[in-house]
């Protein structure tokens, strides 16, 4: 039986290659008073997986759903525990950064930020509550100012490339900081904003 089941198994993964996944999904089902989850996927040429596990019945449903639910929450909870603070800490780098410095003549954020200076010049999108077009440029001293337009030049502050705090954004005397997810896409703790590289495509 194990080598029909492998045999079969191999006879899919065969007719599944090159095919694009268009649906993957997970649903609950009710037959006859016993609760399944389903697990779905759905290939571009119709073709389909599914498997169905048996959850139980109502009681036992309900119990996983709570216990979820609840697990879901404590997890909310630890994120925020470790994240409402990071501005401080974003500030605390910046410091260490200076003392650093004031021992040794050399500054890490400045060298980090050499390190990325192809990612951090340009333009920049800035996307979510507020749609703009801000440009990350270099100034003599070789410290990056960012500006909207033609207007004022303000202290942008990256951190290797990473984190990226722009000073009196998005109004002077508040500072925003924006933390990468991916590539070259930044977002704002509270998810807000997003700041994204700008590029042909999404100009």
């Amino acid at each position: 039986m194990k080598h029909i089941l492998f045999f079969c198994a191999m006879i899919f993964a065969h007719i599944a290659v090159g095919q694009v996944v268009t649906l993957d999904t997970t649903y609950i089902t009710n037959t006859s008073g016993k609760y399944y989850k389903v697990h779905r996927v759905v290939y571009s040429t119709g073709a389909y997986a599914e498997d169905a596990q048996l959850a139980g019945d109502s009681l036992q449903l309900y119990t996983e759903g709570k216990g979820y639910i609840a697990n879901l929450a404590a997890t909310f909870a630890s994120d925020i525990n470790s994240t409402w603070n990071y501005s401080q800490r974003v500030t605390a780098i910046f410091r260490e950064s200076d003392r650093i410095q004031s021992l040794t003549g050399r500054n890490p954020v400045d060298s980090l930020r050499a390190d990325n200076e192809a990612l951090w010049l340009g333009t920049w999108n800035v996307r979510g509550d507020t749609q703009q077009v801000i440009t990350i440029s270099k100034i003599s001293t070789g410290a990056y100012r960012w500006r909207i337009g033609t207007g004022t030049l303000r202290v942008a502050q990256p951190i290797a490339n990473t984190v990226i705090r722009l000073n009196n954004y998005p109004v002077s005397g508040k500072f925003t900081d924006f933390f990468r997810i991916s590539g070259d896409r930044y977002i704002q703790a509270d998810g807000k904003r997003w700041l994204i590289k700008q590029t042909a495509a999404n100009r």
